[in-house]
């Protein structure tokens, strides 16, 4: 797809003030409108869903790797596990009786984050740019799991990326001998 010159100025000058300190891309959408004119249209609800997501699952990787945790959630919404990203994180599922959240810390009681730290408004800048079509080739459109080098849950699915500390999959199933390698 290719973006006229105008849409290129816009989101250098949107990604120029987000790291200037501008405090969140909340207040940058609703103190400078002008900037939303010829995007695409963001909730900010789903932002905010997303950056929490971010934050909790890798706020202390690099925005590459924060970028890539973002891109599996809108992997999934365009794979159809469910409409929106907020719908994708708080999705769960039963299995023998016991819930199971598709992103852990959902299942467990976490208390309010701060969002005035520099990790969360890091992890929501990532959600907003991510949403807004940016880090498309961070990992492949298929990539749907990912898991934390420090357990081994033994899937069946192919391995398509290793960042920071996750390793990333896609659903196509690999051959018990190519597992193992």
């Amino acid at each position: 797809m290719l973006l006229s010159l105008k849409n290129k100025i816009t989101i250098i000058t949107f990604m120029f003030l987000t790291i200037m300190a501008v405090p969140s891309p909340t207040q940058v959408m609703t103190e400078m409108p002008i900037l939303a004119i010829n995007l695409p249209k963001i909730d900010m609800k789903q932002v905010l869903c997303m950056a929490r997501n971010i934050y909790y699952e890798a706020g202390a990787e690099t925005m590459h790797g924060q970028a890539a945790v973002a891109r599996v959630v809108m992997n999934r919404v365009n794979h159809g596990f469910a409409e929106t990203p907020c719908k994708v994180i708080y999705q769960k599922t039963t299995i023998n009786d016991n819930i199971v959240c598709q992103f852990s810390w959902v299942c467990e009681d976490k208390g309010e984050l701060n969002k005035a730290s520099a990790t969360y408004k890091q992890a929501e800048m990532i959600a907003f740019q991510t949403m807004m079509g940016m880090y498309k080739d961070v990992v492949p459109k298929t990539t749907l799991f990912f898991h934390s080098i420090n357990i081994d849950p033994a899937w069946p699915y192919k391995q398509v990326a290793k960042i920071g500390n996750h390793i990333f999959y896609s659903k196509q199933k690999v051959k018990n001998e190519q597992k193992s390698n």
